[in-house]
């Protein structure tokens, strides 16, 4: 009899941990998805489009709250990729501050952990967001983001071109010829039929040729 009631509790424990598995490891993270998506389109579809700033924050706000173990970076990383568009499309400085601090809300603690999936896209997107913010704005800021952001993506991966090309136009940008060409220098080892780099680099080596060009 003890045997029977052990073995009716411990299949109850195991249908139950399985539950739990299906719930937390299967069914969160697929709602999650759904609502993000739902999201998007309703934004997308007449009459659904966010009347302010504050109303976008608010309706991406309710997919990314959503509570769930996996699918967190993934969303966030789509709604960066929302934002450059976003950007990109010319926002003023005032809306491009805004978006771009409610996006940070979301990906600092994921970049704070150091690593993660697809982390170098990651970081390149927060080096590209800061980037054309800059050319927005005009804001130094965001061109220093945007170095770091590149940097680091580098440090993660060296020959990751994305970030080395994005580095080597923030370098442009603030006027560094010697390390536009140390960056310069490293894509055209990697891909020397880069017709763009090459011009850019007859450039700046031409520069260095003059006292005061010098860094």
């Amino acid at each position: 009899m003890e045997d029977r009631t052990y073995q009716r509790v411990a299949a109850v424990v195991i249908v139950a941990v399985i539950f739990g598995i299906a719930i937390y490891g299967s069914y969160l993270p697929m709602r999650k998805a759904q609502m993000f998506i739902a999201t998007l389109q309703a934004l997308q579809t007449p009459g659904g489009e966010a009347t302010s700033l504050q109303d976008l924050e608010n309706k991406l706000s309710v997919p990314l709250d959503y509570p769930s173990p996996i699918g967190q970076e993934e969303l966030v990383r789509n709604m960066a990729n929302s934002v450059l568009s976003f950007v990109q499309q010319g926002g003023n400085a005032s809306s491009t501050a805004d978006l771009i601090s409610f996006l940070n809300s979301y990906y600092d603690p994921i970049l704070n952990q150091g690593k993660g999936m697809s982390f170098g896209q990651d970081l390149y997107l927060e080096g590209a967001i800061n980037e054309i913010a800059f050319a927005e704005t005009g804001d130094p800021t965001y061109l220093a983001a945007a170095q770091k952001w590149y940097q680091e993506g580098v440090a993660l991966g060296p020959n990751r071109p994305q970030s080395l090309y994005g580095l080597f136009d923030v370098y442009r940008a603030e006027g560094d010829t010697t390390d536009t060409i140390a960056v310069g220098t490293t894509i055209l080892r990697n891909w020397p039929s880069d017709t763009n780099i090459q011009q850019a680099m007859t450039v700046f080596n031409a520069m260095t040729s003059t006292p005061a060009s010098a860094k």
